[in-house]
């Protein structure tokens, strides 16, 4: 009889123990379901409900043409390739680049241009989509862009409309 009020304590931790077990297990499943959902995605998950201008494929040709000319291998690299840093940007301006995500072979890259030295145009807002080709080297497969235009000059939120 002592034994087994000995045992039903030891059962009843066993059994706690396997429950936050399962607990762990299922909080990682989520995570690892967000991951896949954001690297399948050509969008980051804060800009889907903004609205972007699709860069044409003649000009992601001429950019693939040239990252491979310049041997460039660096996501940010390809990114300053395709939208380069302005030169002697006066007050403000401010220029980043982030690598958002990677996953499935593709990876997705944000340029955020802030105080543009432009009359119309305030903040510019770049996401490339890179895939590995055929050959395993790393090519622009999409390019998205967005506007906040200056004062009077068209929209004040993100958006695919070119400013005035």
């Amino acid at each position: 009889m002592k034994n087994y009020f000995l045992a039903l304590p030891i059962f009843a931790l066993l059994f706690l123990s396997s429950c936050q077990e399962k607990k762990t297990e299922t909080t990682i499943e989520t995570i690892t379901e967000s991951v896949i959902d954001t690297a399948q995605s050509t969008l980051p998950q804060e800009t889907i409900s903004e609205e972007f201008r699709i860069i044409e494929n003649s000009v992601i040709n001429k950019l693939n043409n040239t990252i491979a000319q310049r041997k460039i291998v660096s996501e940010e690299e390809m990114m300053q390739a395709y939208s380069p840093k302005e030169k002697g940007a006066e007050g403000n301006y401010k220029y980043s680049i982030t690598k958002i995500s990677s996953g499935n072979g593709k990876t997705i890259v944000q340029l955020l241009e802030e105080n543009l030295n432009d009359d119309s145009v305030k903040d510019k807002k770049v996401i490339m989509r890179i895939i590995k080709n055929k050959e395993g080297k790393s090519v622009v497969d999409e390019i998205k862009e967005s506007y906040i235009c200056r004062l009077d000059r068209g929209q004040q939120d993100w958006s695919a409309t070119l400013c005035q």
